[in-house]
């Protein structure tokens, strides 16, 4: 009998409320217990299949993750340390013969298996970490620091392993991670952005611009003294009643923007967007077009500062 054909597959706990065979799964956590072990209980007709459906769902356990050819090589590595533990039948009410089978994957042997993965990534943060720590150009540690970036979102994809793998989902490295994000964030800090937005309903675009900024990490405000970057916007807003449609009303919204180096004096890049909405009534069209148009606004000026700070 192949997989697709098992009758039932079913995890830990649905087996343990239906099935009859607490006292038996009690005993087997006992032996396995989950904070030293993954593991994935089933049922078949057979001892055989109940075997290969228990090992085919503890192997799946990183199946929500993103994959590519190196990370399926990876994982297919780690995976190749899991086991039955153990099978056992029960006895059903008709009279026939229920197999279960129990897998497992040891945490720690896991752990240790994907550890030496990090290890390129790990001495290149270290690397940069130290010369985020020493650096005295501040966009010269901007430069580091987003380098770093780029390095810990792939770091990233280790992490989702590893806190499957680990009990308590605690980082692996932590001191590393913690000392290279304090350097992170410190390098983003030191570079402020002055903001002067003007116009219609301003704050509904200005909103989202000036967060998406600060949750990078920079210093944004009015007027900021001993600012780096000068960010001028203006905002139109335009109402009139559809030509066509009756009772249905637009609005269109437009963000200029202009990004500009304070010490040079020189403009670095510009931005304008225009967003059209329609609602049968005037606020709502409105509101949606000036969301629109700050969510939009806000992705193209937090890309255009990165691009220029990593190439200054």
């Amino acid at each position: 009998m192949k997989l697709k054909q098992l009758l039932v597959i079913v995890p830990m706990l649905a087996v343990m409320c239906a099935c009859g065979n607490k006292n038996v799964l009690r005993e087997n956590l006992k032996d396995y217990p989950y904070d030293k072990y993954l593991s994935k209980v089933t049922s078949s007709n057979t001892k055989a299949d109940a075997k290969e459906a228990a090992l085919a769902e503890i192997k799946n356990i990183f199946a929500t993750l993103p994959s590519d050819q190196q990370s399926q090589a990876r994982r297919e590595n780690i995976l190749s340390l899991a086991k039955i533990a153990k099978t056992w039948k029960i006895k059903q009410d008709n009279g026939e013969k229920r197999y279960y089978a129990m897998a497992v994957l040891e945490r720690q042997p896991a752990m240790e298996a994907l550890q030496p993965y990090y290890t390129g990534y790990d001495a290149k943060i270290e690397s940069l970490t130290k010369k985020l720590n020493e650096e005295q150009d501040k966009f010269v540690r901007i430069k580091n620091a987003l380098t770093m970036e780029k390095l810990l979102k792939e770091r990233n994809h280790l992490d989702d392993e590893y806190k499957i793998l680990s009990y308590d989902a605690t980082p692996y490295n932590e001191e590393l991670l913690y000392n290279a994000r304090s350097a992170y964030n410190r390098a983003f800090y030191e570079i402020k952005i002055s903001s002067k937005i003007t116009g219609d309903d301003r704050e509904t675009v200005k909103t989202p611009i000036i967060d998406t900024l600060n949750t990078l990490g920079f210093q944004v405000g009015e007027n900021l003294p001993n600012a780096d970057i000068d960010l001028v916007m203006k905002v139109y807003v335009d109402k009139y009643e559809s030509q066509t449609t009756k009772g249905l009303n637009w609005c269109t919204s437009t963000a200029t923007v202009n990004l500009k180096d304070l010490a040079t004096g020189g403009i670095f890049a510009t931005y304008s967007k225009t967003e059209r909405e329609g609602s049968a009534r005037k606020e709502t069209a409105q509101l949606r077009s000036l969301i629109t148009a700050g969510q939009d606004a806000a992705l193209a000026v937090k890309q255009k500062v990165l691009e220029y700070l990593e190439r200054k």
